[in-house]
């Protein structure tokens, strides 16, 4: 199936109900690599993408007010134009439904996907709950009998999200409105404050297609190809879980002395 029909998979994580706060800040002309920037807020880091064309990229923290506050001090301060800065106040998760698949012509044959459920709020989480959840982001083939507090991490992790069929690029669309109904490569979208973020994985000939419609509509998109250059993901920042609660660090920019 990976092979053949270029499957991936990945747990639909519901990191609110570890108490973890997310925020996305999209930033433009940053005078560094997107390879730099992608590793600047490890291990706060959840999400990457960077568009292959315009000096602009996004990046989903981990993260409270004040921490943001310092991330944004670090961007400003190395000269990047801030774009868009909002907390996450909620994300949807989907799948495509596997039935509208046809393998011996390797397409989808209709649109409908199913909505993951959310997950529920842990009130005293313990370092292996994080960890099982980490286990499963690292490896989602991991045999759940080995996963301590297995009965927590799927009170977290409440399903598996999948792409299937050749995707080379995955877009990012910040909006007014809601496009979660309209194109049914929307792995996820994420409510901020007045907008929505969605995520949509598509091959080179549905781009085309994605683009002509949200081109009026979007407030920003990026396009990333499917690289670690362009496109990362980050596991939970279990670095940071100290005695039961999320410390999370300050952010300071130093500058190396000159002469």
């Amino acid at each position: 199936m990976q092979r053949n029909h270029h499957l991936t998979i990945f747990p639909a994580v519901f990191s609110e109900g570890l108490g973890l706060g997310k925020y996305l800040i999209l930033a433009r002309d940053c005078p560094i690599k997107y390879e730099t920037a992608s590793k600047l807020f490890h291990p706060i880091m959840n999400l990457f993408r960077g568009d292959m064309e315009s000096n602009l990229f996004s990046i989903t923290l981990f993260a409270e007010g004040e921490t943001v506050d310092n991330v944004l001090e670090a961007l400003r301060s190395i000269s990047c134009s801030l774009v868009i800065t909002s907390t996450i106040k909620q994300t949807r998760k989907f799948v495509r439904d596997p039935r509208c698949y046809d393998f011996k012509f390797h397409r989808w044959t209709c649109d409908d996907k199913l909505e993951i459920r959310p997950g529920e709020v842990l009130e005293n989480p313990h370092e292996q709950d994080i960890m099982g959840v980490v286990q499963l982001q690292v490896n989602p083939f991991t045999d759940i009998r080995l996963i301590n507090h297995r009965k927590h991490v799927f009170k977290i992790v409440t399903g598996f999200m999948y792409s299937l069929g050749k995707s080379d690029f995955v877009v990012q669309v910040i909006s007014k409105e809601d496009i979660t109904e309209e194109f049914p490569e929307v792995m996820w979208t994420a409510i901020g404050e007045n907008i929505f973020i969605s995520e949509l994985h598509v091959d080179r000939k549905r781009l085309e297609v994605v683009m002509e419609k949200v081109r009026d509509r979007a407030m920003e998109t990026i396009i990333a190809p499917k690289s670690p250059l362009y496109a990362l993901g980050y596991s939970l920042p279990y670095e940071i879980f100290r005695e039961g609660r999320w410390v999370y660090p300050r952010i300071e920019v130093s500058r190396a002395k000159t002469g």
